[in-house]
């Protein structure tokens, strides 16, 4: 499945997120997550397991490292708006 096109980084998160946490996902929607955690690969494991921490200090500052080089990936791959 080619992944859709988001306005934001954010948004792309926040429908991660959400897929996510359905319970039971129709065929649709494990293809969607199939998409968005492959291009959640460009990641390192930390950096990926810093999207899930909403502390701040330095978990915030691993945070936003990991959204400028994710966005910065998806946004050279068409997936973000520029």
């Amino acid at each position: 499945m080619k992944p859709e096109r988001f306005s934001s980084l954010a948004a792309l998160l926040e429908y991660f997120a959400a897929l996510r946490r359905l319970a039971k996902p129709n065929e649709e929607e494990r293809a969607a997550l199939a998409a968005i955690e492959k291009l959640l690969e460009v990641l390192t494991p930390g950096e990926r397991a810093s999207l899930d921490d909403p502390a701040g200090g330095a978990a915030a500052r691993r945070r936003e490292r990991a959204c400028r080089k994710l966005a910065r990936e998806l946004t050279e791959r068409g997936v973000l708006e520029a």
